[in-house]
């Protein structure tokens, strides 16, 4: 009997893709954080053009910074925009940190 293939809804694979490409885990560490395959969340990561290069500088993995964007201005103008909604997806996490800190500290005493 073979396994049967997960299905994972559109908003999850998008926001694992959003994860995987703001973290600066390796992305098999963002998978293991999610509860996926690193072989999953990384194809889902090169169908969306999210893959990253990554470089072993004594013994720390680190991601490869290509510099600023150039060329067209549709290139800057596109660019702008995903740096706009990485913007506003840390703003959220940074808020649900919040909730959650103040949760916690309320339940603490």
């Amino acid at each position: 009997m073979g396994k049967r293939a997960i299905r994972y809804t559109k908003a999850f694979m998008e926001r694992a893709v959003r994860l995987g490409d703001a973290s600066d885990q390796p992305i098999a560490a963002v998978a293991r954080d999610l509860g996926i395959r690193y072989q999953t969340l990384y194809e889902w990561m090169r169908k969306a053009g999210k893959t990253k290069r990554r470089t072993d500088v004594g013994g720390l993995q680190t991601v490869a910074d290509d510099g600023p964007v150039t060329g067209t201005p549709e290139a800057m103008q596109a660019e702008i925009a995903r740096l706009q909604r990485e913007l506003e997806e840390t703003k959220k996490q940074l808020e649900f940190a919040k909730k959650a800190a103040a949760f916690f500290a309320q339940q603490s005493k």
